[in-house]
C-alpha cells in the first residue's frame, strides 16, 4: 500500500476499535481516513468485511479484541482465585480485628482517674508508654590502664608509669616511621623488653634509641643505668680507663 493507504487504513482500524465498527458507506469511510477525492479509498475498504448490514469491521482487529477480553477474563478469575485462597487462611468469626495477642499494645484506659487539671492530665498512668525506647547498656568490659595497643598489656615486670609512658612514646615513634606493632609482635617484643631491661633502665633506653634512630630498644654502651630510680646518669668515656 502506499503513504495514504496505510494512514487511511491505519485510521478506519482506530475507529473500528472505538466505535465497533466503521460504516458500510464510501463517503463516509473516505472522511473518516482521510482520503476524500482518493480513488483508493475503495482498495482500503476492501480491508473490511460486512457484519450486520451496515457495519464493515475487519477480521484480524476483531480476533485480538477477543483475546484480549480473554486474557482480562482469565486474570480476573486467577485475582479472585488468589485472594479467595489468601483471606480463607482466617478463620471468619466474626471479629475483625481476628485473635487477640498475648500482650496488649498498648496500656488500657484506667478505670479510675486522676482529677483532670488540664486537657487529658491524669488519663493515663506514667508507664503507658505505647513504645518506650529501649535503654541500652553498656556490657563492655573496662579497658584496662595497662594495655598498650590491640588488648595487650604491659607486662608485670615492667609495669610503671613511666615504663607505661616509655612505651607509648615508643609506639608513637614507630608509627611515624610507619614500622607499627601487630598483635603477635608487640606481645613478644614486650616480653622480651620485660626481661632485658628493668623498670629504672627502659624509659631511659627508649629516649636513646629514639634519639639514635634505631629500629629496636637497646643499651647505649656509653650510658650506665642505675638500678636505683632517679639516680643521675653518667656519660663514660674511653680516656676515663687510661
Amino acid at each position: 500500500m502506499s503513504a495514504e493507504e496505510v494512514g487511511g487504513y491505519i485510521r478506519l482500524l482506530c475507529h473500528q476499535w472505538t466505535k465497533g465498527g466503521i460504516p458500510n458507506d464510501e463517503e463516509r469511510v473516505a472522511r473518516i481516513a482521510g482520503m476524500i477525492g482518493s480513488p483508493s479509498v475503495g482498495y482500503v475498504m476492501a480491508k473490511f468485511r460486512l457484519c450486520d448490514g451496515h457495519t464493515l469491521k475487519n477480521e484480524r482487529l476483531e480476533k485480538v479484541r477477543e483475546e484480549q477480553q480473554s486474557f482480562k477474563t482469565r486474570q480476573a478469575a486467577a485475582g479472585t482465585s488468589g485472594a479467595a485462597k489468601r483471606w480463607g487462611k482466617c478463620p471468619d468469626d466474626g471479629d475483625p480485628n481476628g485473635v487477640a495477642i498475648a500482650t496488649p499494645m498498648a496500656a488500657p484506659w484506667p478505670e479510675h482517674s486522676q482529677t483532670i487539671a488540664g486537657p487529658m492530665a491524669g488519663a493515663w498512668p506514667e508507664d503507658s508508654s505505647p513504645s518506650p525506647s529501649p535503654i541500652k547498656k553498656d556490657t563492655k568490659a573496662p579497658k584496662s590502664e595497662w594495655e598498650i595497643a590491640h588488648g595487650v598489656e604491659l607486662p608485670e615486670l615492667i609495669r610503671t608509669k613511666n615504663c607505661l609512658d616509655a612505651i607509648r612514646l615508643w609506639m608513637q615513634y614507630k608509627a611515624e616511621k610507619r614500622e607499627t606493632y601487630k598483635k603477635t609482635g608487640l606481645t613478644a617484643a614486650l616480653t622480651k623488653w620485660s626481661r632485658e631491661f628493668t623498670p629504672a633502665e627502659l624509659p631511659s633506653v627508649v629516649e636513646n634509641s629514639i634519639a639514635s634512630g634505631w629500629k629496636g630498644l637497646y643499651k647505649s654502651q656509653g650510658i650506665t643505668i642505675s638500678s636505683t630510680p632517679g639516680s643521675p646518669k653518667k656519660e663514660l668515656d674511653w680516656r676515663d680507663s687510661l
